[in-house]
């Protein structure tokens, strides 16, 4: 899954995927390695690029555009990268969207003094092909003094990427009153004053002959009134950051797919080396951080754009945003801009250091090969690090993004849902607001034989809602602050049930279960099978009247002692291959003889695991679940219909925020270290949207649940970690702050574990998303 997440989106990543594949092949690539710097040639791809509207698909029409947004531009941008498209696309059109927003219309929808029409003609150009353009991504030396008429510039910018090929250049000037935006015609002789005065370029010995840098140094250039860009002070840096995000996607997204590939096929001690656990877990992680990457960038766009999701298929996706802060010395210019900055930040900190590492990685998998010239895995590795040089490292932007934390930027997420939840909402609204005033428990049990306590459920026993149904209803339940008791358990033990148990066994224990009346507990973990359940030897022996005699040993079961049943894996056919051998039992907790419960206490000093032994315990014929030896299906199953989750959120939780609080007090290496965090928190949130975007789309919901359960757990566990470490020698003693701090800590050593553990996850994405062979 790519940034794009529609179909729409998705058929334009094919579609640009092909056409670069087609117009600009892997040997003309290779051709500019070993060329002199550029000369500013006009790149021969540039004219298909024009044609097919690929090179502004984000300006307004009005600007020869496509009228779309930056997640369009994104998508592109990302499949360019994949194809390590050489030459000035993403320059050109960062300076397009620079030149759009200073414009009436933009992409920030600021007001500008650019006249409207000066700055369609300069930005159609750009989409048309007939100029090319290039931004520098901040003033570096240049200065701007004021003169009749507008400014006159010195100094030299910091690299431009691409300068050589530009006609025209985006530059930050630093001025008495801040920096100064203007457009300036590289080759313009009305910006020289006299013979030496102008704009002088020369294209550097890049270390990415694929897309080089260029120096740029102005002399007196002037520059009139009517070029200068009243943009707000950060929106190039924010602009560069979403495209740079978008490109660094496409680099990691090859070096994934480069060394997964590579993994599958070469053989090293008689087999793949992807059959190998160090090489499937760095796949694996290449993949979480390529997601994260993805996530953030989408996110990233949308914010720059200032506007919901636009494609007609997918539902709308809208921001609240805190009011608008300041942002060092430099005013932030409206509500939401402060949000924008934000998300541009973490998405660059993320994608940036993603593709550099992924690139690294790569031609590590790669081997000798991979550190050889002929192999293109070094185009990737240069792309990665002269973006990151650039436009700052990681940690710059992780900075950044604490300090607009600070000052009160957020950014929540919500889904807006199509015009089809309305007749949904007003449906549920007379049968939830029933419940309105109650607690939990008592709305679980008044809106169970409703069907609205789980409208993912088929009917009887649910609404058999899809997902722009179930979102529906949620928001009922949000909007009349109605809470339903939590299932616990129960939530997997009844899509079981539904699909594996028999009509009696549904109707005697799914009504009490939904309306939270029996609590159910899990018995299938044992010492010696805990992630590998098919090493399970608790023995379930068939009695001659059919009746089923149990003997062994469960461990960490949570809500033991509580239950009322159990769900049971156990062993009834030894001579069977491991999976074949077991069957799914359901079991009477409080009336079952033999049933011994043992509380464990665990590093926190609480007992919220129990051990289980079975001694004799005989369980009825109609225990089972499904059928004999065919437990380990049950086991796994899913519902085809399954239960979709409401995204909306603030992307900080508590843990976060509370880390935030503190981050002014920090030195940098801290607060760094917090940005992290909070990219971390945004992703999560960003891939759970997604992930819900494509469930109402009606598309697969992707990679993104095994990514949220490999990020989420260590990111909860990191959290607990800096803030026990921030509370210096208090966070030693058991007392006020110090004791929940440390209890936290000792308390997310099990998350990595409890479900699966993380390197058993990691096995599970190489093997069924990768593709890499099993061990």
């Amino acid at each position: 899954m790519g940034i794009g997440i529609t179909q729409e989106q998705r058929e334009l990543a094919e579609a640009v995927r092909g056409l670069l594949a087609r117009t600009v092949p892997p040997e003309e690539i290779r051709k500019l390695l070993d060329a002199p710097p550029g000369t500013g040639a006009r790149p021969a791809h540039w004219d298909v690029l024009a044609e097919q509207g690929l090179l502004a698909p984000h300006l307004p029409e009005e600007y020869g555009g496509g009228g779309g947004g930056l997640v369009d531009l994104a998508v592109i941008v990302e499949e360019a990268a994949y194809r390590a498209l050489p030459g000035p696309f993403v320059a050109n059109a960062l300076a397009a969207a620079v030149l759009s927003a200073a414009g009436t219309g933009g992409v920030s929808h600021l007001s500008a003094d650019l006249p409207a029409d000066l700055s369609a003609d300069l930005a159609a150009d750009l989409a048309a092909g007939r100029r090319i353009g290039a931004v520098a991504f901040g003033p570096g030396g240049l200065t701007a003094t004021a003169a009749p008429g507008g400014y006159v510039i010195d100094g030299t910018a910091p690299p431009v990427l691409s300068g050589g090929d530009a006609d025209l250049l985006v530059l930050g000037a630093t001025g008495p009153d801040g920096v100064v935006w203007c457009a300036i015609d590289v080759h313009d002789e009305t910006a020289a004053r006299d013979e030496t005065a102008g704009l002088a370029v020369r294209v550097h010995d890049s270390a990415d002959p694929t897309r080089p840098t260029a120096e740029v140094i102005a002399t007196g250039a002037f520059v009139p009134d009517d070029r200068i860009l009243a943009v707000d002070p950060a929106l190039v840096h924010d602009l560069a950051c979403v495209l740079l995000a978008a490109d660094a996607c496409g680099t990691a997204a090859w070096c994934l797919e480069t060394a997964t590939e590579h993994a599958k096929v070469r053989e090293q001690f008689g087999r793949p080396i992807g059959r190998f656990q160090a090489v499937k877990h760095l796949c694996a992680d290449m993949l979480v951080r390529l997601e994260q990457a993805r996530a953030l960038a989408w996110d990233a766009a949308r914010a720059a754009d200032g506007s919901p999701v636009r494609e007609d298929t997918a539902p709308a996706v809208r921001e609240d945003t805190a009011p608008a802060v300041r942002e060092g010395t430099a005013p932030v210019a409206r509500e939401g801009t402060a949000s924008r900055g934000l998300v541009a930040a973490l998405a660059a900190a993320t994608a940036l250091d993603a593709a550099l590492s992924c690139a690294k990685d790569c031609v590590q998998i790669l081997g000798g090969i991979g550190f050889t010239w002929e192999h293109d895995a070094h185009l990737y590795l240069r792309r990665a690090l002269v973006a990151r040089q650039l436009v700052g490292p990681g940690d710059a932007h992780r900075l950044r993004a604490v300090r607009l934390a600070e000052g009160g930027a957020r950014r929540e997420l919500r889904l807006e849902l199509p015009a089809e939840a309305d007749a949904y909402r007003r449906a549920a609204r007379t049968v939830i607001g029933s419940a309105r005033g109650l607690d939990p428990a008592a709305a679980r049990r008044a809106l169970a034989p409703t069907g609205y306590a789980a409208p993912h459920l088929p009917a009887p026993y649910g609404l058999g809602a899809g997902p722009v149904q179930q979102l529906a209803v949620q928001e009922e339940l949000r909007d009349a602050e109605v809470r339903l008791g939590d299932l616990g358990i129960a939530t997997w033990v009844v899509p079981s049930l539904l699909a594996h148990g028999t009509t009696e066994q549904r109707e005697r224990y799914l009504p009490p279960t939904l309306r939270g009346e029996l609590l159910w507990c899990q018995l299938f973990s044992e010492p010696g099978a805990g992630s590998d359940l098919a090493s399970l030897r608790t023995r379930a022996e068939r009695l001659p009247d059919g009746r089923w005699r149990v003997n062994g040993q469960k461990v960490w079961t949570s809500a033991a002692r509580q239950a009322d049943h159990g769900v049971l894996l156990a062993r009834t056919d030894p001579e069977a291959p491991r999976h074949q051998g077991l069957t799914y039992f359901v079991v009477d907790m409080k009336a079952a003889e033999g049933i011994d419960i043992r509380p464990l206490k665990e590093i926190t000093g609480e007992s919220l695991f129990n051990e289980v032994w079975f001694d004799d315990v005989v369980l009825p014929a109609d225990a089972v679940v499904g059928e004999v030896g065919g437990g380990w299906r049950v086991a796994r199953n899913t519902l085809g219909n399954e239960r979709v989750h409401m995204a909306d959120q603030l992307t900080f939780d508590s843990g976060i925020e509370a880390l935030v609080a503190r981050a002014p007090d920090l030195d940098d290496a801290y607060r760094a270290r917090i940005g992290a965090l909070a990219a971390e928190a945004h992703a999560l949130a960003c891939v759970g949207l997604r992930t819900t975007v494509r469930q109402v789309s009606g598309l697969e919901p992707g990679a993104g649940a095994s990514v949220r359960k490999l990020v989420q757990t260590a990111h909860q566990q990191r959290v607990a970690d800096l803030a026990l470490e921030l509370l210096g020698p208090a966070g030693a003693v058991r007392v006020g702050a110090g004791e929940r701090a440390v209890h936290g800590f000792l308390l997310s050593r099990c998350l990595t574990i409890a479900g699966g553990t993380t390197q058993v996850q990691l096995n599970v994405v190489a093997e069924r998303i990768l593709g890499l062979p099993r061990d």
